[in-house]
């Protein structure tokens, strides 16, 4: 039998359910100590195959997947002082996503480090034991490192939640422009390359580069020099196209920022729609 102590209930409930999954019975009771209410999980290793190995599996997925998100809210709460509900659960989106793999440009940020087999190893120190093992102390000393590390995750989130929130407002902001913007011309094709854009109206004749400087609207460079993209952002809102159309991988940023921005307007197309003769205009040899 191997005992376990919470202070908080959840926790007890949730490693009890997490147990289950691995087919160990576990019982849980209330105790009282210190006039303090403290909750107990026993359980029976003895009744299962390989019993300590499926503990040590099912402790650490409830350490790894829950207790971490809960350890990122306290530090959210008591280091960084959030208390907007909405706030606390976007960046912990955030930092959930990273447990899961799913921002990598984060992840990459901090140091490589199995966090599981430390979570395992830890726990096979303790669980070599016969006493009632406090999970709270545990967590304190033994998983410091991965608080630790819970809170440099939670320092790159709410970077990353502070940088999308300037996101959406300077899309909100582009948006408002473009409404009231009065329109240049009907269309616009995009061709991407791996240098950019080059732009093609309506008729499929080639913007020089000159010319798109000519349609700029010198405030938005003016205003907002460091988010307005003076080779294609600028000259697409100051032209205020009904109709943009862009040949090519929709996987870029900057089109993934023009579909924000110009939404119903844009069109993605593959890059071999676009008439390649148009790309590569022949040369009259007999004038040169």
């Amino acid at each position: 039998m191997i005992e376990f102590i919470f202070r908080q209930k959840n926790d007890a409930l949730k490693l009890q359910q997490c147990l289950t999954k691995y087919d160990l019975q576990s019982w849980f009771h209330e105790t009282l100590f210190q006039h303090k209410t403290h909750y107990n999980l026993t359980i029976d290793i003895s009744t299962s195959y390989n019993g300590k190995e499926r503990l040590t599996k099912g402790t650490a997925e409830f350490i790894l997947f829950d207790k971490c998100i809960d350890w990122a809210e306290e530090i959210l709460r008591n280091q960084f002082y959030y208390e907007d509900a909405h706030e606390i659960e976007q960046i912990l989106e955030i930092v959930t996503d990273m447990r899961m793999g799913e921002r990598p440009e984060l992840d990459q940020l901090l140091e490589n480090w199995d966090e599981p087999s430390f979570v395992s190893e830890s726990l096979d120190l303790l669980l070599d034991g016969h006493t009632p093992v406090s999970f709270d102390s545990f967590s304190t000393f033994r998983l410091k490192k991965l608080q630790l590390r819970i809170t440099e995750m939670v320092e790159l989130a709410i970077d990353e939640y502070k940088m999308e929130q300037e996101y959406q407002m300077f899309i909100h902001m582009l948006r408002e422009y473009l409404a009231l913007r009065e329109k240049k011309l009907d269309t616009i094709h995009l061709y991407s390359t791996e240098f950019g854009f080059r732009f093609f109206d309506e008729n499929m004749k080639e913007v020089s580069r000159e010319e798109l400087s000519k349609f700029i609207d010198k405030r938005l460079l003016t205003n907002h020099p460091l988010y307005v993209d003076s080779y294609t952002i600028a000259p697409l809102l100051s032209m205020a196209p009904e109709k943009i159309y862009v040949y090519g991988s929709g996987e870029h940023n900057l089109v993934r920022t023009l579909q924000n921005i110009f939404e119903e307007r844009i069109d993605l197309l593959p890059l071999h729609y676009f008439p390649e003769t148009l790309l590569y205009p022949s040369i009259d040899i007999a004038n040169e």
